[in-house]
């Protein structure tokens, strides 16, 4: 097949969606399709290469600030990138997402999308995300603008696939894991010597606010043993000088890894004892399935708007969402337990083969397949009834052509 990937970035590894569309390439050209790659580029990488979209200074540096950019569509770019694609797949509900929907369906090419980003992602950013009726405008808002055109939907975890048929979005969904790569695997190191009596933990991913990082430095704080405990943080974002103020307060002050390379993460996670992923917003958490691919022993928030919950094993690896004393007991219980821990390890190791990237490959493929075969049917999408959970509002979206 010829395949088109859409997505506002996608050769910057600082981001998981851009992630998941580089491994999602890789993929698709191992097993022998064409792949085209419509996105933000200098013309270097790709020769359907976008501009970035500006919205201003002040509101660039928030976008940025979050390791994102958004790119202006070009609709001769766009048509050369869809022009005699089999199946076109758009990663976001942006401003590049529609207007490529909107140009598939004048010319009848098939189409899906993805669910990569929540409007609490958006709303956290903003001190917005308390407000529930802003949330569901954006549900609104990504509803009409992507999602009712297109049939199949890519939904990285189940728990997004909820919220989807919650908000009523009449779609084929596909629970596809974003997955992870075969380097990821559990070889155990020996911690380095400056570390060696110490109780290391890990917490790897984006510093925003969603993210909940500073509940990993208050339950150290708490911990019996926080005197022996060194915290690891792998990751840039806008709330970093906010955790290093915060951080100060610890009596061993955290190692900060703004930058680091694959082999740089193999490392960390293969001699870590515990992997904190305190996010109270996540589609899956693409940072958590490497860490139990290397045998990293998770603890994840029981957010209900976070999917990492279905990489829980073991009941110490779960702690009440916004709870810092509740995840100091958690960890406590694992330094205190060593055998559990290290029996567990590979436990989550092998649970973490569920999610591997050849298996998700399989996934898309039978995906795209299904988009093409019932491609006469997926854009005459009729008059349809959409009620969205947060208002009694009924909304009436019918085919614009």
């Amino acid at each position: 097949m010829i395949i088109t990937l859409v997505t506002d970035q996608f050769f910057q590894s600082n981001h998981g969606t851009s992630v998941s569309a580089q491994w999602l390439y890789q993929g698709l050209v191992k097993q022998g399709h064409v792949v085209r790659i419509l996105t933000i580029d200098d013309g270097t990488n790709t020769p359907y290469a976008l501009n970035e979209r500006s919205f201003g200074k002040p509101i660039d540096r928030v976008i940025h600030s979050q390791g994102m950019q958004l790119a202006k569509p070009d609709k001769e770019i766009i048509l050369k990138a869809i022009r005699g694609a089999d199946v076109v797949h758009v990663f976001m509900p942006f401003k590049l997402g529609y207007k490529t929907i909107e140009l598939c369906r004048e010319r009848n090419i098939p189409c899906t999308a993805a669910f990569h980003i929540a409007p609490e992602n958006i709303t956290s950013t903003l001190h917005l995300n308390k407000f529930k009726f802003i949330n569901y405008l954006l549900w609104k808002r990504w509803y009409r603008k992507v999602y009712q055109y297109v049939e199949h939907i890519h939904c990285p975890s189940e728990m997004i696939n909820k919220q989807l048929n919650e908000h009523c979005f009449n779609t084929c969904n596909h629970v596809i894991s974003n997955g992870y790569k075969d380097i990821f695997k559990m070889q155990r190191e020996e911690k380095p010597t400056i570390y060696k009596d110490k109780f290391i933990i890990v917490v790897n991913g984006r510093f925003s606010r969603e993210k909940r990082f500073d509940l990993v430095i208050n339950a150290i704080n708490k911990s019996k043993y926080r005197e022996r405990i060194l915290l690891i943080l792998g990751g840039k974002g806008p709330q970093k000088k906010r955790l290093m103020r915060l951080a100060r307060k610890l009596p061993v002050y955290p190692v900060f890894l703004g930058s680091y390379n694959r082999e740089q993460q193999l490392s960390f996670l293969n001699f870590a004892d515990l992997y904190i992923h305190p996010a109270d917003v996540e589609i899956e958490g693409m940072t958590c399935i490497e860490a139990i691919a290397c045998g990293c022993v998770p603890i994840v928030s029981d957010s209900p708007k976070s999917a990492t919950s279905q990489f829980v094993l073991h009941k110490r690896s779960s702690f009440r969402h916004g709870n810092y004393k509740d995840l100091a007991e958690n960890i406590d219980w694992w330094i205190e337990h060593p055998n559990d821990l290290q029996a567990h390890r590979t436990v989550i190791a092998k649970h973490a083969l569920n999610f591997t990237i050849e298996r998700s490959m399989r996934s898309y493929i039978e995906m795209f397949d299904a988009v093409v075969s019932d491609r006469e049917n997926v854009y005459d999408l009729g008059t349809r009834k959409v009620e969205f959970e947060s208002s009694e509002e009924w909304i009436y979206l019918s085919n614009p052509t």
